[in-house]
């Protein structure tokens, strides 16, 4: 008897473990790729292909649209693709607050530098992968741990009185292939 109970007891306790691994494998490691994959498709919609800036020209929070973090916050985005090889984002920071963020296609984000790191209002970024050979190319190589991703870039408007400006700097930013 005590045999049939310790039988039910491992198999229990297999099932459990197969569920566990099956769940962290399916939720907390391709949940977040499939959110950054409909992301990453809406941006490059939006673009009009990957590897193109999109940029935010509206002010404040909108009444149609999803509530952003940082109303005051107006960003430009990509959605990379290094699969035909490295793409260059270049461009002059914004003089209130300029930051850029770079996510992996899991979400994680793996690079962050803002206006006051970088010690001068222009930036030259070359975005690759581990195997691209960047030597020829000028700018600051950033290393992509996944061939697909996003980038964001935040520039602070104080007002709407900021936004005339604000779309110029965007206007001189570049992202394409390298």
């Amino acid at each position: 008897m005590l045999g049939r109970y310790s039988l039910y007891a491992v198999l229990a306790a297999t099932l459990a473990a197969l569920t566990c691994v099956g769940t962290n494998a399916l939720v907390i490691q391709q949940a977040p790729v499939k959110v950054m994959s409909t992301i990453e498709a809406r941006i490059a919609k939006a673009a009009g292909e990957w590897n193109a800036c999109y940029h935010n020209q509206e002010y404040g929070p909108r009444a149609e649209a999803a509530r952003r973090a940082n109303p005051d916050s107006i960003i430009s985005s990509m959605a990379y693709d290094l699969s035909d090889g490295p793409v260059r984002v270049s461009g002059k920071t914004w003089p209130r607050y300029w930051s850029i963020s770079l996510y992996q296609q899991n979400s994680n984000n793996f690079f962050v530098r803002n206006d006051l790191e970088l010690g001068d209002a222009n930036f030259d970024f070359v975005l690759a992968l581990e195997d691209h050979d960047t030597s020829e190319l000028a700018g600051e190589t950033i290393r992509s741990p996944t061939a697909k991703g996003i980038m964001l870039v935040r520039r602070f408007a104080a007002d709407a009185d900021d936004m005339p400006g604000i779309v110029a700097n965007q206007e001189q930013m570049f992202c394409g292939p390298a």
